[in-house]
């Protein structure tokens, strides 16, 4: 009977340690969400492009030799869907997004991904708007383009502009540029490294673009996150490869090569 009994007990034990196994197996399958923002990261013809896509996708490589990690789906989604998806789903790896104090407490902060500073931008074509800080342009009867969800609609916001008057809420840059050169908007912040390329590959002349005002208080890198309750032990390694990546010079190397072929090939198409 006790032999019985310690067969059982053993079976049990097993068991879970089978499952236990299982679970942590499967908290090495991670998804990623994020936005189309080329050159950072895109879809090329089903394939994710960019500089920063690059790097973490080696990151992941480099992980995976430490942890059982792979990649269960790579999805390109709305702003404010993937903001939310990373919020409420473990193992979700989210880039590329600033860093705020509001976010501070949403992630597990991984490490820098980009720079990014933006201008608000008009087209040479149409009355100049001559303004020496952004406040200065809530007075101005404007349509400003201004990504739904994202830091700085919440910045503009708090500053007292209001969606009914002069805020005019867009899926992403894309649809921006677009609005921008139908005359549906009046001013687009556009990255400023990226401004004319990016244009240029939507079809339009990148060329008319000009410069209104710099958007300084949202001047700051871009980062990787993994969502809350995502396994400790891989928010760790992530952190340290992303790390030493950044030191050996890959980073440097992609975000070169890539700036660089989108800036050309853009506008020369």
């Amino acid at each position: 009977m006790k032999s019985a009994f310690y067969i059982f007990v053993g079976v049990l034990i097993s068991a879970c340690l089978w499952h236990s196994q299982l679970v942590k197996a499967a908290s090495g399958q991670i998804r990623i969400v994020t936005q189309y923002f080329a050159p950072l990261q895109w879809d090329n013809d089903g394939e994710p492009d960019g500089y920063v896509a690059d790097f973490m996708l080696a990151v992941i490589d480099r992980v995976s030799e430490r942890l059982p990690v792979s990649v269960g789906s790579f999805d390109f989604l709305p702003w404010k869907r993937a903001i939310l998806t990373a919020r409420q789903e473990p193992n979700v790896l989210f880039f590329s997004l600033s860093r705020t104090q509001e976010r501070e407490g949403w992630f597990e902060w991984l490490g820098e991904v980009s720079p990014y500073g933006q201008y608000f931008y008009q087209l040479d074509t149409r009355p100049e708007i001559a303004v020496d800080r952004i406040e200065d342009l809530m007075s101005l009867n404007l349509r400003i383009g201004v990504q739904n969800g994202g830091n700085l609609h919440s910045y503009l916001k708090q500053l007292g502009f209001d969606e009914g008057r002069n805020l005019v809420p867009i899926t992403d840059y894309r649809q921006g540029i677009e609005m921008l050169y139908l005359d549906r908007l009046d001013l687009l912040p556009l990255t400023g490294f990226l401004a004319e390329a990016s244009v240029c590959r939507e079809g339009y002349d990148g060329s008319l673009l000009k410069p209104v005002v710099f958007i300084e208080a949202l001047a700051q890198p871009l980062w990787a996150v993994f969502s809350k309750g995502s396994d400790p032990e891989l928010v760790e390694a992530f952190r340290e490869e992303m790390a030493d990546l950044r030191e050996n010079g890959f980073f440097e190397k992609h975000y070169a090569e890539h700036v660089e072929s989108w800036q050309k090939l853009a506008c020369d198409q």
